[in-house]
């Protein structure tokens, strides 16, 4: 056991074991008071550094030697519009989903809408697998005298 010969920290019937007095009042507003001021001084300082850079930049920017050369590239282009495109191809594949129509006049095969789709699958239901016979699994050898 270590013997100490500081009794700032009481005994068992000593003083409290917590601090007994309170933050300083006068210090908290101080310190609060000082921060402000630095940040009002700092905005002051990058405002007025903001002003300066701006009236003492260097003049006109020079302009590009292609600034009056605009061509329009050949075609195809990209998409100069991508919404409006977007907008267009989905009105297409709604409508193809919406209504009725050929697909291909050749092999017969026509389109349908998605709804009527359904409920002709609900009224014939789906094709329904054949009944196979299980496979049965081989015998395995039996154990008698096997060589290695």
């Amino acid at each position: 056991m270590s013997s100490s010969t500081d009794k700032s920290h009481g005994t068992a019937g000593g003083p409290p074991r917590y601090e007994t007095r309170d933050a300083s009042v006068r210090g908290a507003s101080n310190f609060i008071a000082y921060l402000g001021f630095l940040l009002v001084f700092a905005l002051l300082l990058f405002w007025g550094l903001l002003r300066y850079v701006s009236a003492h930049q260097a003049g006109p920017a020079l302009a590009s030697p292609f600034a009056g050369n605009r061509q329009t590239p050949p075609v195809p282009r990209l998409q100069v519009n991508p919404r409006q495109d977007w907008l267009n191809f989905r009105a297409k594949q709604l409508q193809s989903l919406e209504s009725y129509g050929w697909e291909n006049r050749d092999t017969q095969t026509v389109r349908i809408p998605i709804e009527r789709a359904m409920d002709l699958l609900l009224e014939k239901g789906l094709p329904v697998a054949k009944d196979t016979p299980a496979v049965e699994a081989e015998k395995p050898a039996p154990k008698g005298n096997q060589k290695h």
